[in-house]
């Protein structure tokens, strides 16, 4: 197959596309509608805060954490193809790790009330675009130290 530009300025060889920081945070945004909205349970959502009681939030969020982290395979096989399998691993560590410290809420909490200055119960709305925000940056982040 003939060697070629491709429309996001990536060079195709066969079938390997060259990881770009677009195209790289593309596919998180994606990974992350997937593990966020489709793959998450009622249960996960209603339990991994961590102003829930007893043993539920921690293995709530453990639980939202793995299958989170399940829907960037496809992501984490490209990096892997193009950087090797531990590259693809400490991505995946780095995937991982930001999501539940979000997840668990205080992050979250400290924010709406200390730079937004929210006081009292903050709406759904707030809470969910802090928390979908600080998702999108630290995705942003990760894909930019991958192919910086």
């Amino acid at each position: 197959m003939e060697t070629g530009g491709c429309i996001d300025g990536s060079t195709q060889d066969g079938w390997s596309v060259a990881v770009t920081w677009p195209a790289l945070f593309g596919v998180f945004l994606l990974s992350h509608l997937a593990g966020d909205f489709l793959l998450q349970t009622d249960w996960q959502a209603n339990h991994k805060g961590h102003e829930s009681r007893g043993r539920g939030p921690h293995r709530a969020l453990g639980v939202h954490g793995i299958t989170y982290t399940l829907a960037f395979v496809p992501a984490l096989l490209w990096v892997a193809a193009e950087s090797g399998a531990a590259v693809a691993l400490g991505v995946a560590v780095l995937v991982l790790l930001p999501h539940v410290v979000i997840d668990d809420g205080r992050l979250v909490g400290a924010w709406v009330h200390h730079v937004k200055r929210v006081h009292g119960t903050p709406t759904t709305v707030v809470r969910l675009g802090v928390d979908q925000t600080l998702h999108v940056l630290s995705l942003a982040g990760v894909a930019f130290l991958v192919t910086g």
